[in-house]
């Protein structure tokens, strides 16, 4: 009885083992880019900010630095890791993402574009990026968000379905209306984006219970905002997570005083990673290995402000030319799939 014991002890060691070895890991990013425009006028927006003839000179030289720029701050957080998807916000088009995943420190991996022209006045638009060797992309869709208070458009929320590991995940990327009128006066907007979200996730969740979804996006509200916690639902992660609850990794570094952007003095997190509890469970794949969102800070992203410290070095100021990086910093989680 007791040889037979052992020899079951050491089976289940190799089952373990082996299913330990056939896991691998990959990286999700989101990044708002701050305005990756080219410098074609494109008559159907307005990007007349973005171009040579404009205040802040926005040139061939300056654009290829800011791709430089970006694709360096990517390959920051893809030096010992391989990306899954890579999410963006404030892209103009889908050639300017082309440009972007063909700089040098990003030609090495195998990436492809999703982006959709949606009906944002500035042209500005949200991209996701994935690894053609580790996702099959099945389905893709892009989600109009009405404002209730204004006519013009603001960015459709981009929903790809995708194979990785033999399995199915759900990606978001997301860049709801901003606070450019005071975070109550635009807070309907927000409302908005957030309901038809919440409406598609509840489509992906009838239809399958365990599904394994990823929101990520530049929210332009916290992870305490109403619009995140009460329309969306996404809520703090517990010990032992909900199948189909919704939770916020960005809210543990939201509430420990850390900032992916910042405004003045105000710490904010506004890029954020929503997930599903089936990728929570610490058993099934694919599943993330991050029980919170981590947040890129390296001192050479950041300029110091005289009165409210580091901060995002951003591009530009008005038509000022700084030439940094973005006015946000990326955030990232890992997948085990």
């Amino acid at each position: 009885m007791r040889k037979l014991y052992i020899l079951s002890i050491i089976l289940l060691c190799l089952c373990l083992s082996a299913s330990g070895q056939n896991t691998r890991t990959a990286r999700i990013i989101f990044y708002n880019t701050e305005n990756l425009f080219d410098t074609i006028d494109d008559p159907r927006t307005q990007d007349e900010e973005f171009l040579p003839s404009a205040k802040g000179h926005w040139t061939s030289e300056r654009y290829d630095i800011k791709l430089d720029h970006i694709a360096k701050v990517l390959a920051a957080m893809l030096d010992k890791d391989q990306p899954l998807v890579i999410g963006l916000a404030e892209v103009e088009n889908r050639q300017v993402v082309c440009d972007l995943i063909a700089r040098p420190a990003l030609k090495k991996f195998s990436l492809g574009v999703i982006e959709h022209d949606s009906p944002d006045p500035r042209g500005i638009d949200v991209a996701l990026i994935y690894n053609k060797k580790l996702v099959t992309i099945q389905d893709t869709a892009f989600l109009t968000v009405r404002l209730p208070d204004l006519e013009k458009g603001t960015r459709d929320i981009v929903y790809v379905k995708a194979e990785v590991g033999g399995k199915a995940m759900h990606f978001f990327v997301d860049h709801w209306p901003s606070r450019r009128d005071g975070p109550a006066a635009s807070q309907v907007r927000r409302y908005a984006a957030a309901m038809v979200l919440r409406r598609k996730i509840n489509e992906i969740e009838h239809a399958d219970p365990h599904a394994a979804i990823v929101v990520m996006g530049d929210l332009n509200d916290n992870p305490i905002d109403s619009s995140v916690s009460f329309i969306l639902g996404a809520q703090e992660l517990i010990e032992h997570p909900q199948t189909l609850a919704l939770y916020d990794l960005m809210l543990k570094p939201y509430k420990a005083g850390q900032y992916s952007l910042k405004y003045k003095d105000e710490n904010d997190v506004f890029d954020q990673f929503i997930v599903t509890g089936s990728l929570l469970d610490g058993v099934s794949t694919p599943q993330v290995t991050t029980p919170e969102g981590r947040i890129l800070r390296q001192d050479w992203m950041l300029f110091k402000h005289p009165k409210y410290g580091p901060m995002p070095n951003r591009t530009y100021s008005g038509p000022i030319w700084h030439g940094g990086y973005s006015d946000h910093l990326p955030v990232y989680i890992d997948v085990r799939y």
